[in-house]
């Protein structure tokens, strides 16, 4: 595990916003977020900034369907050449550290640079700046192919996106890291809310401890903390054991889902893991909350975990606050009120604790 620094309750977001000019975006984020912030996914401005397109680029028989706004692999094509190509620079890229072939783009983030440009002028550094990139298992579920078939059960392109995640969240890690003293990046996983269900027959439990646990390694070498965030319920346990440093969960809609797993979090907090609570609503509920009624929630829960068996003081020094999910799918207004919401709940917190 990569320490981290103790959080105490700071704001951060997960990854997406309604806006589509991305100026608009980043200076949301910048006049809100103080001690962490994101570089903000713009879903709205085309299928390849949503959360699986968006780390896309430089896949191997990649296709884009535009009238129906999707791509996918084509792997019924004549691909052998293709998927050399991508081994051969994959493997360069590891041996050499040079990942910029991995660069995430203009073209699927186009907040990305802004954001980083506006960072960098941000005096002091943040205590701590954050990355995401969809997770393999919902990167290789959520991308299809041509028969509209999940990656995730074709052995060799599954490795392929897995290879993606590592190279593409390592480069992101590097681009950000002269930007806040230390850096936090987010698997973003929300295919396994339905983990153990039948519409994720096949899918194991090992090899997602697998397949999750190879891209946290491959960051860690970065020096990052790596926090995995799903918007819902899951296998917490299983996550922790592929090597997440911080969950993430929508504390919301199912707060106390959490306390089945007080053991194996506190375990976590107590070797300098995180809980990232999504308390802030990401759905039109953001418009009847106040900071004040969401603190309640919130210390409401904390008492309930702390009762479970994990020291209060513990859950409250390692813990993070969040959305409930990212916010692209809002309207703008609801989107900025969120934000807003979020700041104020970690400054109503942060002086209840102090």
């Amino acid at each position: 595990m990569t320490e981290l620094i103790a959080p105490r309750c700071m704001a951060t977001m997960i990854g997406s916003l309604p806006h589509q000019d991305p100026d608009q975006a980043v200076r949301l984020v910048v006049d809100h977020l103080h001690e962490a912030p994101i570089w903000p996914e713009l879903p709205r401005r085309g299928c390849r900034e949503e959360m699986i397109y968006a780390h896309t680029e430089a896949l191997p028989v990649i296709r884009e369907n535009t009238e129906a706004g999707m791509m996918f692999i084509d792997t019924s094509a004549d691909n052998a050449a293709a998927l050399a190509a991508f081994y051969q620079t994959a493997m360069a890229a590891e041996q050499s550290g040079n990942l910029e072939h991995f660069a995430l783009r203009p073209s699927y983030a186009a907040a990305f640079s802004l954001a980083a440009e506006t960072f960098a002028s941000h005096q002091p550094r943040y205590p701590l700046v954050k990355v995401h990139c969809v997770g393999p298992v919902s990167f290789q579920l959520g991308l299809k192919d041509e028969e509209d078939r999940p990656i995730y059960y074709d052995d060799t392109f599954a490795d392929v996106l897995l290879r993606q995640v590592c190279l593409q969240t390592r480069w992101q890690v590097r681009r950000f890291r002269p930007l806040g003293d230390q850096v936090l990046a987010f698997l973003d996983e929300p295919s396994l809310a339905a983990f153990g269900s039948s519409g994720l027959l096949g899918v194991m439990r090992e090899d997602v401890v697998q397949r999750l646990g190879t891209a946290i390694a491959a960051v860690h070498q970065e020096g990052a903390v790596v926090g995995v965030h799903v918007c819902g319920n899951t296998d917490w346990p299983m996550v922790i054991e592929a090597g997440a440093d911080v969950i993430n969960y929508d504390a919301y809609a199912y707060g106390r889902s959490i306390l089945v797993y007080a053991k194996q979090v506190g375990e976590l907090m107590a070797r300098g893991g995180a809980l990232a609570w999504g308390i802030v609503p990401s759905n039109d509920q953001v418009r009847s909350e106040t900071a004040e009624s969401l603190a309640a929630r919130f210390f409401s829960l904390v008492d309930e975990l702390a009762a479970a068996g994990v020291d209060r003081g513990l859950i409250l020094r390692q813990s993070m606050i969040t959305p409930a999910c990212g916010l692209g799918s809002l309207p703008v207004a609801d989107a900025d009120r969120a934000v807003q919401l979020l700041a104020e709940l970690a400054t109503v917190i942060q002086n209840k604790v102090r």
